[in-house]
């Protein structure tokens, strides 16, 4: 099948229009046909559920999209801690933060019944996410290119840690994978990644060569993924105490940012590739080879049903369809505003 063309993101003409057919959430997907790639029982449900996606690749899922310029600039107006306008004080206020992404984007497959809200409040919560580039012209998350490249480079940064821990017995492992995380991305409005990991490889690389870079907003995330803020309660502990006791969060996590982003970008993110890291990255894919994928993939459905049962996830608050509802007046004249200025 010919992969649907996925234009470059320089290709982006900074129109904002009413929201793209391409990227509207589709009126049904595949879940509960035969071809769900995220059916029960499948490779691909076990890669979305497996630890690795939020021990490994929620550091990555923050950078890559960073790493092109136009994105950046979108964060640097639009997230308030990069922004500088909200600190994440203890270690509490950045746990949050990855944690509140992997429900969102996770629990659109594993969040049971209110799975399509998920879905839902994933690609509502872009609708006021509108300004100006620097050379003028206007732009929304809803752009498609932009909003395929923001999905794209999540799921690339998954597969390369798998890859990197040999989770994947061969090829075709790795395509059931590829095609689930895509799916992922379809139930919330990015319909338009190639149909093949082959095809998207060729979409992605030209990318990677041509168009990114390391900048303030990609450092930031990195210092402080790992150099994390000590945690609530800890202010009387010395520092190099707190740098000690969470040697374990941060070397995996460097694991993570090593693996998970191309390596071309490292040495301007303040990286080098350490003797250490190599044993420790084969100590890690050592140890998940030792866990079955079918049994490392029950951690997303033991997660969620926690959460579903005795939390309060982003879904139900911030993110409500109710919540959402009642601000998307507001939203809209932020969206329009951009799209006449």
């Amino acid at each position: 099948m010919e992969s649907p063309r996925v234009n470059s993101v320089d290709e982006w003409d900074g129109r904002v229009s009413d929201t793209d057919p391409e990227t509207a959430r589709p009126t049904k997907s595949s879940l509960g046909t035969g071809d769900d790639p995220l059916a029960a029982g499948t490779i691909g449900r076990w890669v979305a559920g497996h630890p690795l996606v939020l021990m490994y690749a929620n550091v990555p899922a923050l950078i890559l999209p960073t790493l092109h310029p136009k994105i950046a600039h979108v964060l640097s107006e639009k997230d308030r801690t990069l922004n500088g306008s909200e600190g994440l004080p203890t270690l509490q206020a950045a746990s949050r933060r990855l944690i509140s992404t992997y429900e969102m984007v996770l629990g659109i497959v594993f969040a049971g019944p209110e799975a399509d809200d998920v879905a839902h409040g994933l690609h509502e919560l872009h609708r006021p996410i509108a300004g100006t580039m620097p050379d003028g012209t206007p732009y929304h998350a809803w752009n498609k290119d932009v909003w395929n490249w923001t999905w794209g480079s999540i799921l690339k940064g998954g597969l390369d840690i798998a890859d990197e821990f040999t989770l994947f017995r061969n090829a075709d492992e790795r395509e059931q994978g590829y095609r689930a995380l895509n799916e992922i991305g379809r139930r919330y409005g990015v319909r338009s990644l190639p149909e093949t990991y082959a095809q998207f490889c060729e979409y992605w690389q030209p990318i990677v060569d041509s168009e990114l870079e390391v900048g303030p907003g990609v450092r930031f995330i990195v210092d402080n993924a790992l150099n994390p803020p000590k945690p609530r309660g800890w202010n009387r502990i010395p520092m190099w105490v707190w740098r000690f006791a969470s040697l374990p969060l941060t070397r995996t996590l460097r694991v993570g940012v090593l693996a998970g982003v191309p390596e071309k970008f490292h040495a301007e993110m303040g990286l080098r590739t350490t003797v250490l890291d190599r044993v420790e990255r084969r100590i890690h894919g050592a140890l998940w080879r030792l866990v079955p994928l079918r049994v490392a993939g029950q951690f997303a459905p033991a997660y969620f049903a926690m959460r579903r049962r005795f939390g309060q996830p982003g879904w139900r608050t911030h993110y409500s369809r109710a919540q959402l509802a009642a601000n998307r007046t507001a939203a809209e004249e932020v969206r329009l505003a951009a799209r006449t200025s």
